[in-house]
């Protein structure tokens, strides 16, 4: 079931965070109708996509540097599946 966005109050200069971050007249299926309508390999590309949105949005990295990173671990995993198929 869907839950509606409530307006929080929240002090000025902090960024919007949870259902605050919905926009108005929206609404956000809850995390344990997510959890129990989604397959397995769902829920894990649905976390990895919440943590790097995350991880970018906090400034941990960048986006370019997500990029990077995400190249250099494809390339290594496409030459790996490489020698293993001669």
């Amino acid at each position: 079931m869907a839950t509606a966005r409530v307006p929080i109050e929240r002090p000025a200069g902090r960024l919007p965070q949870g259902d605050e971050m919905v926009p108005e007249g929206k609404t956000l299926i809850s995390y344990e109708e997510a959890m129990a309508k989604i397959s397995e390999d769902q829920r894990l590309r649905a976390t990895v996509y919440a943590m790097n949105n995350l991880l970018i949005a906090k400034g941990v990295y960048s986006a370019e540097e997500f990029r990077f990173q995400f190249r250099q671990s494809a390339q290594k995993q496409l030459r790996t599946a490489s020698r293993l198929s001669r």
